[in-house]
């Protein structure tokens, strides 16, 4: 009896010896351990776990329920995956956790990765291992990033790729490759090249493999695929792939489509042999022109005498045009002035009213005519070489204003009204006075008689920022389309407008202006669009601007 107590002390003392050896091994591990009793209590925890579960070290504590452990968890935001579905999340967990049926994975919420192994002991307890798989989960989405990464660079490239093993197996084949193939690349993995295509084209390729596997070295050929816009040829270099003992374990091929360079050394072959036959005909013309070489040079010494006739004779026209301008003016001149004194009855009654009215008729077409014969006789001068300017320093605000008083009646009969913006301390112009008023008045004009009832013509000037006379005259009138411009600006066209055939002109306003501003060295611009109006700018160059000295300081005046 007394034997048998001590027997039964020796066995406690024993397992308690055995049982602080077991818990001294849990908690040397480097693996996440907690061991549970059958009322699911918390016996012992390891470092690992508690260093883990630090944020809520009360609930690692031997007598801790295994459900209480969860919800802390729950609460400090351990476990992401129960975020918005706590409840669902523990029961389901829970439930695993009475029923272990394999290993899980599970997230903590800063990126750690545990592989859980959960299992029922014998005495109805339960132990919990968590072993930390975060790195070799990164190692292989990582191996994962750079396979597809690999995958994309050789599906997209503009070469067709394949591997294959030690045995001729296709066991990589890229989009090219597979299109060419005819196949997907599913059904060519594993297929050698006798499986895919006819046996003498097959042979080859295993041929140009075999090379390859022996030599230890790369070589090329090149191959013709046929396809639906005919043949492409391909340059394929095949080059061993080593396995880690450095013998040969596959061959790898990269193919390059030099259709386009084969094509342009046929091309070129051809065009050498062209050159040649194109050579021989040069050396026989060569001969040729050197006989018609003579003849040309004299030819062109024809040409010459023509060319300089044609001139001659075009400023004779000239010449001839202005004089006989100024023939007519005179009878014009007189015609005018007995119209005038027989349309005022000066020297006693007519008799009639309608010769009155025939007198005013005859007054206005000799007007006209005589307007006519001076816009002719200007450019007649301009092309004979005879037009000179007349310098003056002319101040252009009482020059506008002369202009826009003479058209102001014109303007007012035909309803129209008439604007000058001109500040009225603007700089002086070196010009020439009456062109530029003649530039002026043809501008005018032309708005005016362009511009119906109820409209406005508007004359501006202005110095742009270079120092340059800005002067435009813009109107409301009918327009023109943007390709009748150029027509415009020729001398004797008017535009093919129906609203334009209304007035009577010669076509001669705008060209004899753009002359004129030409000979101050300036530039005439227009504008137009048919139905909103017309402007028409001249721009007169820096240097014929004269700014007024700027008044000394009040310090140095005396």
């Amino acid at each position: 009896m007394v034997w048998f107590k001590r027997s039964n002390k020796a066995s406690r003392s024993q397992a308690q010896a055995t049982g602080e050896l077991l818990a001294m091994a849990i908690e040397g591990l480097t693996e996440n351990v907690i061991l549970f009793d059958a009322e699911d209590r918390v016996v012992i925890a390891n470092r690992a776990w508690r260093e883990l579960n630090k944020d809520i070290i009360e609930y690692t504590r031997p007598g801790t329920l295994f459900e209480d452990h969860l919800r802390a968890a729950i609460q400090r935001g351990l476990a992401p995956e129960a975020i918005g579905c706590e409840e669902e999340w523990l029961r389901a967990r829970m439930e695993r956790h009475r029923n272990p049926r394999g290993q899980f994975e599970i997230e903590r919420q800063d990126g750690l990765r545990f592989r859980v192994n959960e299992q029922h002991l014998p005495n109805g307890g339960t132990i919990l291992i968590l072993t930390d798989i975060t790195e070799a989960k990164r190692s292989d989405r990582a191996l994962r990033a750079y396979e597809a990464q690999f995958r994309a660079v050789v599906d997209h490239s503009p070469t067709k790729i394949h591997i294959k093993d030690e045995q001729g197996r296709y066991v990589l084949i890229n989009d090219l490759a597979a299109q060419l193939y005819g196949l997907t690349k599913e059904k060519a993995k594993y297929k050698t090249s006798h499986d895919i295509f006819p046996k003498e084209r097959a042979d080859a390729f295993v041929a140009h493999d075999r090379k390859v596997m022996e030599t230890g070295q790369a070589a090329e050929q090149e191959e013709i695929w046929p396809g639906p816009a005919g043949p492409t040829t391909f340059l394929t270099v095949k080059f061993p792939i080593m396995n880690h003992n450095g013998v040969v374990a596959g061959v790898g091929a990269i193919g390059t489509d030099i259709s386009e360079r084969k094509r342009v050394e046929e091309k070129l072959r051809r065009s050498e042999e062209a050159l040649q036959t194109r050579v021989a005909d040069l050396e026989a013309a060569q001969r040729k022109l050197e006989r018609q070489g003579q003849d040309l040079a004299r030819l062109a010494e024809d040409l010459r005498i023509a060319r300089d006739e044609a001139q001659t004779a075009s400023g004779a026209k000239s010449e001839f045009l202005a004089n006989m301008s100024h023939e007519l003016r005179t009878p014009l001149n007189a015609i005018i002035g007995f119209s005038e004194i027989m349309a005022s009855e000066i020297m006693g009654p007519l008799g009639s009213e309608v010769y009155r009215d025939y007198s005013a008729h005859i007054k206005d077409s000799g007007t006209h005519l005589i307007a006519l014969i001076n816009d002719i006789l200007d450019l007649s001068k301009v092309e004979a070489g005879m037009a000179e300017i007349d310098e003056e320093v002319l101040h252009v605000p009482l020059a506008i204003d002369s202009v826009v008083r003479l058209l102001a009646q014109r303007a007012d009969q035909a309803g129209i009204e008439l604007q000058q913006e001109v500040a009225t301390n603007a700089p002086d112009l070196r010009a020439d006075e009456r062109k530029f008023k003649q530039i002026l008045t043809n501008l005018l004009s032309n708005a005016i008689k362009f511009t119906e009832p109820g409209g406005r013509v508007a004359l501006r000037a202005r110095c742009d920022a270079a120092g340059g006379y800005i002067i435009q005259v813009a109107d409301t009138g009918i327009g023109m389309a943007p390709e009748d411009v150029p027509k415009a600006l020729k001398q004797f066209v008017q535009v093919d407008n129906p609203q334009a055939r209304k007035h009577i002109g010669t076509g001669l306003g705008l060209p004899l202006a753009k002359t004129l501003v030409e000979l101050h060295g300036g530039t005439l611009t227009l504008e137009s669009e048919l139905g909103v109006g017309t402007t028409v700018t001249l721009c007169f160059p820096p240097e014929r601007t004269l700014r007024p000295p700027s008044p000394l300081p009040a310090s140095e005046a005396r």
